[in-house]
C-alpha cells in the first residue's frame, strides 16, 4: 500500500520493495513483480530502470579503476558512493529459498563450473571442477572425512579453495566453514575475500588482463540477487573480516548460529570452535616441513587442534604442494584407522560367531589423497600438446597450460629436478631420497633416460692427482667437525676456469682436535691431519691456501690457540671459518642446489671406488643424504663447504720469474 509523507511526496512501504525485488530475483516480470508487491507499474519500471543504471555505473567505475590504474582511493570512493546509493534505492531481497529460485539460480546450485562462471566469473580448468565435486561429495558423507589433495604452485589451490567455501554457503546457509593457514593474518585474508564475495551487490567485472589470458570473464549474475542477500540487516549482526554470519532462511536462526566463516592461524587458540567443513591451506611451510622444533609443533596442534575441530559427518582438508618426506601431507597419509563395529550381527539376525568377535577391524587409510601432477608425460605428443593453447590435462599433458607453461615447467625440470618432482609433480619421496643418483657418479643412463658422464677416475687412487693442472687453481681443505661423532675432513682442488673440482684424498673418522691439529710443545713440532696433508699438498706442486672449518662450539679451538696461528703462518695457510644456518636449504646456495648440477656434469672428480672405501663413503652419502638426516652427512657437508666458498677465494699468487740470459 503507498501513501504520502509530509512532504507529499509518494513513499512505499519497505515490505512491498522487498517483495518486489524477491519476485524479480526469480525472474518474475517488472509487470507481474509490481502486481505481486502491490505497487503501480511505473513505479516499478523507474526503480528496475535506476538500478540497472547505478550497476552499469559501478562496472564502468571498476573497469575504469582497473585499466586506467588512477589512484585507488579516487574512484574506489566513487564506486563505494554508486553502491550506497543503490542500496539506498531498494534494498537486496531477502533469503529465497531453493523452490523460488530462477532456472539460472538453480544450475548455479547444481553445477560448480556454471557457478563459477556466471556468479565469481572464473574459466575453470577440469582438474578444478573434479576437486570440488570430490570435495562436495565428501563434504556430504554421512561420516566424518579427511583429505590431503596435493596440486602444484600456482594453478589456483587458493581461488578453488574460496569458491568451493562459496559454493557450499549459498547451497547451505547454515554450514559452518573454518579457514586455516599458517597465519592468522593469512587465514583472516582468505575469510575477507568469502565475505566480500557474498555481500557484492552487482556482478563482478574481471580484470581485462585475466580476460586476454581465457582466465576470467565478466560475471552474469549477481548471488545477492539470485539467492538473497548474504550480509544481515539486524543491527550488530556479526559482520568480520576474520567471522560473520550470514543471513538465515528463517530469521530466528541468526540468535544462536555459530559463526558462517571462522578464520584461525594454526597457532591460534581456536579451541572452542567446531566446524562443519575445515579447509586449510598454505599450512605448510619449507621450515615446518624439516626435522626440527617448527615441525613438530605444527604436528601436534595439527592431531590435537585442527583436526578435532570437525563435527561428525564434517570434512577436514588440507591442500597445497609437497615439500618433502617430513611435511605435514606425509604425516596425514600416514595415518591409519579402523572401521568401526558396532553390531557383529550377522544378516540372518543371530550373534556372530566368537572367531568373528575375535577379528581384527578392518584398517584403513584415514585421508583421502587426491593428487594433480603439472604434467602427465604419458599424454605427451609433441610439442604442439606443450603449447599454451593446447587443451589442459585430462586431455593434454599440461594441468594448467597457461597458468604453468611448459616454459617455465622445463626450466624447473631441467635444473632443478628433485624440487619438480616433489613440489610439481607431488611425488612421494621417502626418507631414501637421493641427493643424486648413483648412476650420475659412476656414469650411464639415469632413471630420467639421460647419458651421464660419471665423477670417476678410474686410475687414479685417493692422495694422488696428475700434475701439472693448468693454471689458475686453489687448494682447499674442507672439515666438517663433530665434538662425538663422525668427522669429514676433504682436499680439493679447484680449477674455477674450467668448472672442475678434483677430490685428493677424504677421511670420514672420529677425531680430537689434537688428531686434526696437534703441537707437541717438547718438540716444537706440529702434528695431525691438517699437517700432515698440508706438506703433502707442497711437496705435489699444490700448497694448501685455505682451510674451511665449520667453527661450532667445540671447534673454535682452530681460532683460539696461539699455535694456529703461528701454523697458519708458517704454512701460508687461512682458516676460513662457516657457519651452517638456514644457508644449508637455501634454493640457491644450499647443499641441495649446489652438489647435483657438479655431480651431473662430471666436474666433480673422485678417486677410483676400486678397493676404496673412502670415496665409497662420500658416494654412500651423496645418494642417501636427505634434508632431515642427521647423522651420515659428514663427508656430503664437507664438500659443499668448498662449493660453497670457492668461488671467493683467490689461487695462490707465485713469484714473478725474473728474466735470466738463455746460456745461465
Amino acid at each position: 500500500m503507498t501513501g504520502n509523507d509530509n512532504s507529499g511526496r509518494r513513499f512505499v512501504p519497505a515490505e512491498d520493495k522487498i517483495r518486489f525485488w524477491e519476485a524479480r530475483a526469480t525472474g518474475i516480470s517488472i509487470k507481474e513483480s509490481c502486481k505481486i508487491a502491490g505497487i503501480h507499474y511505473n513505479t516499478g519500471q523507474e526503480w528496475d530502470s535506476k538500478r540497472r543504471k547505478m550497476q552499469a555505473e559501478v562496472a564502468s567505475a571498476a573497469l575504469e579503476a582497473k585499466v586506467s590504474g588512477v589512484k585507488a582511493h579516487r574512484n574506489g570512493d566513487k564506486v563505494a558512493e554508486l553502491r550506497a546509493t543503490i542500496d539506498s534505492i531498494s534494498e537486496l531481497p531477502p533469503v529465497i529459498p531453493y523452490a523460488r529460485l530462477g532456472d539460472r539460480a538453480k544450475q548455479g546450485w547444481d553445477d560448480f563450473e556454471f557457478f563459477r562462471r556466471i556468479y565469481l566469473g572464473r574459466v575453470s580448468s577440469p582438474w578444478q571442477v573434479e576437486a570440488a565435486l570430490r570435495i562436495v561429495e565428501y563434504l556430504e558423507s554421512e561420516e566424518k572425512e579427511f583429505l590431503v589433495l596435493n596440486c602444484p604452485p600456482g594453478a589456483g589451490k587458493s581461488t578453488l579453495f574460496h569458491d568451493v567455501a562459496v559454493w557450499c554457503i549459498v547451497r547451505n546457509r547454515s554450514i559452518r566453514v573454518l579457514i586455516g593457514s599458517i597465519s592468522q593474518t593469512l587465514a583472516k585474508m582468505y575469510s575477507r575475500r568469502i565475505r566480500e564475495t557474498l555481500e557484492r551487490p552487482t556482478r563482478l567485472i574481471a580484470d581485462p588482463e585475466l580476460v586476454r589470458k581465457g582466465l576470467a570473464v565478466d560475471a552474469e549474475g549477481c548471488l545477492a540477487h539470485d539467492y538473497g542477500r548474504f550480509k544481515p540487516t539486524a543491527s550488530g549482526s556479526l559482520w568480520r573480516a576474520e567471522e560473520f554470519i550470514v543471513e538465515q532462511l528463517n530469521i530466528g536462526m541468526l540468535e544462536n548460529k555459530e559463526p558462517t566463516v571462522s578464520a584461525y592461524g594454526i597457532d591460534s587458540e581456536f579451541i572452542g570452535h567446531r566446524a562443519d567443513l575445515c579447509l586449510f591451506d598454505d599450512v605448510s611451510s619449507t621450515e615446518n616441513s624439516k626435522e626440527s622444533t617448527s615441525r613438530d609443533r605444527l604436528l601436534e596442534r595439527w592431531d590435537s587442534v585442527a583436526e578435532a575441530r570437525c563435527d561428525p559427518g564434517g570434512l577436514v582438508a588440507v591442500i597445497g604442494q609437497r615439500l618433502g618426506p617430513g611435511d605435514l601431507y606425509a604425516h596425514c597419509l600416514n595415518k591409519v584407522t579402523y572401521d568401526d563395529i558396532d553390531d557383529m550381527d550377522d544378516a540372518s539376525g543371530e550373534d556372530a560367531t566368537v572367531e568373528e568377535q575375535l577379528l581384527e577391524p578392518v584398517r584403513k587409510q584415514k585421508y583421502h589423497h587426491i593428487i594433480y601432477k603439472a604434467y602427465y608425460e604419458e599424454l605427451d605428443t609433441g610439442i604442439k600438446s606443450r603449447s599454451k593453447r593446447s587443451a589442459p590435462w585430462p586431455d593434454g599433458p599440461l594441468l594448467e597450460p597457461v597458468r604453468l607453461p611448459w616454459k617455465d615447467l622445463s626450466f624447473v625440470k631441467y635444473n632443478q629436478p628433485t624440487k619438480f618432482r616433489v613440489v610439481y609433480q607431488q611425488e612421494d619421496i621417502d626418507l631414501d631420497y637421493q641427493l643424486v643418483e648413483r648412476t650420475m657418479l659412476t656414469g650411464g643412463t639415469g632413471v630420467d633416460g639421460v647419458q651421464y658422464p660419471g665423477c670417476l677416475d678410474r686410475d687414479r687412487h685417493p692422495g694422488n692427482i696428475q700434475r701439472g693442472l693448468s693454471a689458475p687453481w686453489v687448494s682447499i681443505i674442507s672439515v666438517d667437525p663433530s665434538p662425538s661423532q663422525f668427522w669429514g675432513v676433504i682436499w680439493t682442488i679447484v680449477q674455477p676456469d674450467l668448472g672442475l673440482y678434483h677430490v685428493v684424498d677424504l677421511e670420514r673418522v672420529k677425531l680430537t682436535a689434537e688428531e686434526l691439529l696437534g703441537w707437541q710443545m717438547a718438540t716444537g713440532e706440529y702434528s695431525g691431519i691438517l699437517e700432515d696433508w698440508v706438506c703433502r699438498a707442497a711437496d705435489m706442486g699444490y700448497p694448501v691456501t685455505h682451510i674451511i672449518v665449520e667453527v661450532n662450539a667445540a671447534q673454535r679451538f682452530l681460532l683460539a690457540h696461539d699455535f694456529v696461528r703461528r701454523w697458519q703462518a708458517s704454512r701460508g695457510v687461512s682458516i676460513v671459518p662457516h657457519t651452517t644456518t638456514r644457508n644449508k636449504l637455501d634454493e640457491n646456495l644450499g647443499l641441495e642446489a649446489l652438489i647435483p648440477p657438479v655431480v651431473r656434469s662430471g666436474s666433480l672428480r673422485l678417486p677410483t671406488m676400486a678397493g676404496n672405501w673412502k670415496t665409497l663413503a662420500l658416494v654412500e652419502e651423496l645418494c642417501s643424504w636427505t634434508k632431515d638426516k642427521k647423522k651420515g652427512t659428514d663427508l656430503a657437508m664437507a664438500f659443499w663447504f668448498t662449493l660453497l666458498h670457492a668461488p671467493r677465494l683467490s689461487s695462490p699468487r707465485l713469484p714473478a720469474q725474473r728474466w735470466r740470459p738463455s746460456w745461465l
